[in-house]
């Protein structure tokens, strides 16, 4: 092999050592950049999801069904027994209603064809179920059965479930307990055949007094 042949492997070599250095090199660049790409992604992604939790929770006053599911998702998280809680209201709802008829039906059903003063005898009911009243020692979370049978209150209490009522009672009850009485103030938490205080209303000697 002579001097020439010898050189001009060694060029080739050399040129072929070079090129791999250089395409090793750009692949590296390719691989830092695809890299870079993929956890500016993933951070991107990350900042989404998160933000749209917060976007979940701050609307979870005004969607119903967004905070049902949150609730439901943070019960199931805890092993709640759900199925039960909600039983246990359906329940308590269902008692509710059926003593808000039978004070409805008892206390004003019969005072005015228009059945005015029972409608305002139930909206006094829940008005103390949602407010506290010191005076009955009735504070906190209450029911229609803690007002009801508050000492000294609803002297009807002992016919109670003793007649058929009416379904017009059942359905005026149900009606006050799940929409409310938009159209009585919540101040108005005295009912009786005597002024108790500041009067509202008074329909056949039925006095509905603020509080």
């Amino acid at each position: 092999m002579n001097k020439k042949t010898i050189l001009k492997a060694a060029v080739a070599f050399i040129l072929t050592f070079v090129l791999i250095l250089v395409i090793g090199s750009c692949n590296q660049k390719i691989n830092a950049k695809s890299k870079n790409k993929v956890e500016k992604t993933d951070a991107a992604e990350e900042q989404e999801e998160t933000e749209n939790k917060k976007k979940t929770e701050a609307t979870e006053g005004s969607r119903p069904l967004a905070g049902l599911s949150l609730y439901l998702q943070k019960a199931a998280e805890k092993k709640v027994n759900i199925l039960k809680i909600l039983l246990d209201r359906w329940q308590q709802e269902q008692d509710d209603i059926s003593l808000l008829a039978e004070v409805i039906y008892h206390e004003n059903w019969h005072t005015d064809k228009d059945h005015l003063a029972a409608y305002y005898t139930g909206a006094v009911v829940m008005n103390r179920v949602k407010r506290d009243d010191p005076w009955l020692h009735l504070n906190g979370d209450k029911t229609v059965y803690d007002v009801v049978y508050a000492k000294g209150q609803y002297s009807t209490t002992k016919k109670f479930y003793t007649v058929e009522l009416p379904e017009e009672c059942y359905e005026m009850a149900r009606d006050i307990y799940r929409n409310g009485t938009p159209d009585v103030p919540e101040t108005v938490i005295f009912q009786a055949t005597f002024k108790q205080n500041k009067i509202w209303k008074v329909i056949n000697g039925e006095y509905f007094c603020f509080g």
